[in-house]
């Protein structure tokens, strides 16, 4: 046997998760000599004892790692070791990084170090699924990586935002790639693995499991570079998810929301223990300067009288969507809406080219759904 295969034995044996495997690995060096290893010598190490000692030492009677290898190449699943050049670094830098992963799609982009978590609560309000499509957009355009868990609500508004728009998109799973939950998300499952991948560190077959979902949590903010927690009530999972990056040493980000609105209250519990709170995505890239500078247009002029002024975009390589948006902005203050109807264009399409205006800093949005010129405040 050798590391790959013992890597995958350990992760289907009971009992025996990542930090255990980490401190057997001190002791013994390799996954494949832990499972050659003499029942005495596990049973003398502090936090296995004879019990766990004796499951590692039979460990053939406690899983089938041949049918597990055979299911899972039938589904045409990989399986990504901490060995393997694909396993994701941002993951490998958590202090319980998972000893596998199982990934339907597209494993090369598991590595993306510009990935960010987009997650909420499973009730959302319009108002957060528009800031989930919002953000999701923004990414997309941006060219980052959107990860989030599949559930419904906000995780299942951001990744059918980003696969409409052609982004790359991981969603890692609760449950075992070969029962995806919630079911009625099968049809999007398959688009993201178009264009990204699903990811579960759990056997193929495994269920969906109230246990599952923090640990499931700690691999979305494991694999993105900061989080942001769009709608979140006080007992969300975001929550967790929140928690868990802050432990990893990530940056963490929250949507404000109303100030009565219950879906609210994580969030804006978030914002007053110190995470940064957005607008758009732009406050993202500002958290990110290295990975957002490049989308930044040169400054426009300050102070030059109306007549004079130089277009709003000039000399940038903008749609002619963009450019009829800013021509219709620059008239004053205008409403999302009005400027859905004035343009006839599709809500989605409008949405995306207000979301890369708002990455170059030439508009912004107000409450209330509201656009304006950003031409007097726009950074160097």
């Amino acid at each position: 046997m050798d590391n790959r295969e013992a890597y995958i034995a350990l992760n289907l044996l009971p009992g025996i998760g990542p930090l255990r495997v980490a401190q057997l690995l001190q002791f013994f060096g390799d996954p494949a000599t832990i499972l050659r290893a003499s029942k005495k010598d596990l049973a003398r190490l502090p936090g296995i004892g004879e019990r766990l000692g004796s499951v590692i030492r039979n460990w053939t009677d406690h899983c089938d790692l041949e049918a597990e290898l055979e299911q899972v190449e039938r589904a045409g699943v990989q399986i990504v070791t901490r060995e393997d050049e694909a396993y994701p670094e941002l993951l490998r830098q958590i202090h319980d990084p998972p000893l596998v992963l199982y990934v339907r799609g597209r494993p090369e982009t598991l590595n993306c170090p510009n990935s960010i978590a987009i997650v909420g609560t499973r009730r959302p309000t319009t108002y957060g699924l528009r800031m989930a499509e919002i953000l999701s957009i923004a990414a997309v355009a941006a060219g980052w990586t959107v990860v989030s868990g599949l559930a419904l609500g906000i995780d299942t508004a951001a990744h059918e935002a980003v696969t409409r728009h052609d982004g790359r998109t991981l969603a890692v799973l609760g449950s075992g790639l070969g029962r995806v939950y919630p079911q009625q998300n099968l049809p999007l499952a398959r688009k993201i693995c178009d264009q990204g991948a699903l990811i579960s560190e759990l056997p193929l077959q495994a269920p969906p499991d109230r246990r599952n979902f923090p640990m499931r949590n700690r691999i979305v903010s494991g694999l993105s570079a900061g989080t942001v927690v769009v709608e979140a009530g006080t007992r969300s999972g975001a929550l967790i998810t929140a928690a868990q990056a802050l432990e990893q040493g990530r940056q963490v980000f929250a949507v404000p929301g109303r100030a009565d609105s219950p879906q609210a209250r994580g969030c804006h519990a978030l914002i007053k223990d110190g995470a940064r709170l957005v607008e758009s995505f732009a406050d993202v890239l500002d958290e990110f300067s290295g990975f957002g500078a490049h989308l930044r247009p040169a400054p426009l002029p300050k102070t030059s009288p109306p007549a004079e002024r130089e277009t709003p975009g000039a000399g940038l390589q903008l749609s002619g969507l963009e450019r009829k948006l800013l021509e219709l902005i620059a008239e004053g203050e205008e409403g999302i809406d009005s400027l859905i109807v004035r343009t006839g264009e599709p809500t989605a399409s409008v949405l995306g080219a207000l979301v890369m205006l708002e990455i170059q800093r030439l508009v912004k949005q107000l409450p209330g759904k509201r656009v304006v010129l950003r031409t007097g405040e726009i950074e160097s």
